[in-house]
């Protein structure tokens, strides 16, 4: 019964971990080029990730997440060191352009951003490509993205 059990946990593991790869016995989070993203947005939909949402980052200081709303999906951004500061404005700047209405917060101290884009999967993919490049300056789609978190 006992290996049984452990199974049974190692599946619920592996399933609630679709975004973690494990490479020569370490477990690494699993990469994306971003037009890959409508794949990852569908497992949100479906409730086969770990949270409520996802995100993706290159370098740490570009993560964005998707968060669900009602079957769509919102851009959020969070500014947890020093070096992402500089980018709350541009975020702030890009939902303006675009018309988007938005929030800022402060959770623990921590600036949390979101922008409500209500937006399906196909729209959310051409909204990061946009603030991945305009906001960020990455404008290559080869660009390796980690899912977070």
């Amino acid at each position: 019964m006992t290996i049984f059990r452990q199974i049974l946990n190692n599946l619920k593991v592996i399933s609630a971990n679709n975004n973690i790869e494990k490479v020569k016995e370490k477990f690494i989070a699993k990469q994306i080029n971003i037009n890959q993203i409508p794949e990852q947005l569908e497992l949100l939909q479906q409730n086969k990730t770990e949270f409520d949402f996802i995100g993706i980052t290159s370098n740490g200081d570009d993560c964005i997440y998707f968060a669900k709303n009602d079957g769509n999906f919102n851009i959020e951004y969070e500014a947890v060191e020093k070096t992402q500061l500089p980018y709350l404005e541009k975020m702030k700047n890009f939902a303006t352009k675009n018309n988007f209405q938005f929030t800022e917060e402060k959770n623990d101290g921590i600036p949390y951003f979101t922008i409500f884009t209500n937006s399906d999967i196909n729209e959310t993919l051409k909204l990061a490509k946009q603030i991945q490049s305009e906001v960020f300056g990455n404008n290559n789609n080869n660009t390796e993205y980690e899912i977070v978190p």
